[in-house]
């Protein structure tokens, strides 16, 4: 719900989003938070990502879509392997919160596996055209 400061008009998610979106910020909560505040997240190493994992959900005849947007994702890597770290505000408790970040990695990595299978795809059809010529 939107607070009012005067004439302007200030949403609370919007000015968590924005302030935790600085690097420093960002890799200081979680070090904090799972690390007991030693510095294993280094926030040179953090690079923003998309928020929005929306899918469409298939089984049988039956097709879904589901919208879920984080509010904050940043993604380190490390070689050939990366970690996405993902960080949602809530003002009020909602217990369904694990719930909904399950729902919301199993989508993350949904989104992943069809852009993964999406290239493969197009390589195996890039590479059979050029076998052939």
């Amino acid at each position: 719900m939107p607070e009012t400061a005067g004439k302007v008009k200030v949403k609370l998610d919007i000015i968590l989003k924005n302030f935790w979106r600085d690097n420093a910020r960002f890799a200081d909560l979680f070090n904090a938070a799972l690390f007991d505040g030693r510095q294993v997240l280094n926030p040179d190493d953090l690079m923003e990502c998309d928020t929005d994992v929306s899918s469409i959900v298939k089984f049988n005849n039956h097709a879904q879509t589901v919208q879920k947007i984080y509010d904050v994702v940043k993604k380190t890597a490390y070689g050939t392997e990366f970690v996405l770290w993902g960080l949602e505000d809530q003002n009020k408790i909602h217990y369904a919160m694990p719930l909904r970040h399950m729902l919301g990695d199993s989508f993350s990595y949904l989104k992943e596996y069809n852009e993964i299978a999406a290239r493969n795809k197009e390589e195996k059809a890039v590479g059979y055209v050029r076998q052939y010529w």
